[in-house]
């Protein structure tokens, strides 16, 4: 087990780009650190994820580990990899599995909000798709299924 804590810590400070230490242990009423932040984003991801997933005992784990994770450096929450582990039952391994996907969805959610805000999700009509290339596009297959059809 100790290999999968070496390798829970690695990915989780890849993921929140900070060691965990001091920083997640800080007394109650403190303001948030910036992993607990990004810990407590991905559990919530997690809990909603749950709920859409079809798979009852994917959805139960991934539901336990999200809470958990809106807890970590809290009082009573988990301040450890071996504490998330007793109180999900998930193994490291898992527990890794499901903060990566939290990371994807949350990027995710980053780039689209990114992209809006850039001006980048607009519904104008004024893309590369409604330009008078797609009439040519139409031309070509009209003269292809015509040809197709005179052999």
């Amino acid at each position: 087990m100790t290999d999968y804590m070496k390798e829970f810590e690695k990915h989780l400070d890849k993921i929140t780009e900070s060691v965990l230490g001091d920083e997640v242990q800080q007394e109650a009423g403190a303001e948030l650190s910036s992993t607990q932040r990004k810990l407590a984003n991905y559990g919530r991801i997690l809990m909603d994820q749950a709920a859409t997933t079809k798979d009852d005992n994917l959805s139960n784990i991934m539901a336990k580990v999200g809470n958990e994770l809106t807890n970590f450096g809290a009082t009573f929450g988990s301040k450890s990899l071996e504490e998330l582990v007793k109180k999900t039952g998930a193994s490291p391994n898992i527990i890794k599995k499901l903060l990566a996907f939290a990371e994807q969805i949350a990027q995710t959610q980053t780039d689209l909000k990114t992209d809006n805000r850039d001006g980048g999700l607009d519904d104008t009509g004024d893309d590369e798709f409604t330009s008078s290339a797609d009439d040519e596009m139409d031309a070509m297959r009209a003269a292809d299924a015509a040809a197709r059809d005179a052999s």
